[in-house]
């Protein structure tokens, strides 16, 4: 993912150029600020399972944050570390004394020890889907705005695929990200299709079939020849 510095503002006009990039590095921002807050999570969460430290690269592995955001998502969850509030690790069994000797004991430790990790794995992925739902939530509200900027420059479609390309969200997300956003805009669209129509199509707009209030007609009698 590039900096909002050198994202593209290929298509965009040059009186919104400066609009845009501030657009760009709030969205940065946000999805910063989301990173940071679900790794502080889910490095407490596995505080008993996993060091601090490792942790984090925990957190990385089971959750994509391009490389160029990483050392500030890092550097923001250290600094709102409470050390003192965390959980104490658990520390587990190790084999001393003769039991090293015993092989069937080295090959039981080690089958514990990877049942241990593989659990810690599946775990982290788990916490990781539910970190992935914020950060999606967070591009959604991102791209809604940057659609918002650039209403009648680009379409609907097209500004959302703009910050999907310029913030390179993989496939997989992009899909969703593209449906929310058209989710949240859909009725607003609506309206403004609505709005768009010249007012003079709706005066003196009558149904052929509608009689005019004005109309008279024949009284029965009349039209009976009564």
């Amino acid at each position: 993912m590039a900096t909002p510095s050198q994202m593209s503002l290929k298509r965009i006009p040059d009186a919104l150029h400066l609009e845009v990039r501030i657009a760009y590095a709030a969205a940065w921002e946000s999805l910063i600020d989301t990173y940071a807050r679900q790794m502080l999570e889910f490095v407490c969460e596995f505080a008993s399972r996993v060091p601090a430290l490792d942790g984090m690269d925990l957190f990385f592995r089971v959750m994509p944050v391009s490389d160029t955001m990483q050392e500030v998502v890092r550097c923001r969850t250290l600094t709102s570390l409470d050390v003192a509030s965390l959980q104490p690790l658990t520390r587990r069994p190790k084999l001393t004394g003769w039991r090293r000797l015993r092989l069937d004991l080295i090959l039981e430790h080690q089958r514990v020890q990877r049942r241990y990790q593989e659990r810690t794995l599946e775990l982290a992925r788990m916490v990781g889907a539910r970190a992935a739902e914020q950060v999606i939530a967070t591009h959604v509200e991102n791209a809604v705005e940057l659609t918002r900027l650039l209403k009648g420059v680009l379409s609907t479609n097209a500004a959302t695929e703009h910050y999907i390309v310029e913030f390179s969200i993989p496939d997989t997300i992009a899909q969703m990200v593209n449906q929310r956003v058209q989710a949240r805009i859909a009725g607003a669209e609506l309206t403004a299709q609505t709005d768009e129509l010249p007012p003079h199509l709706f005066e003196g707009d009558t149904d052929e079939h509608t009689a005019s209030p004005h109309t008279v007609y024949p009284s029965t009698e009349t039209a009976t020849g009564q």
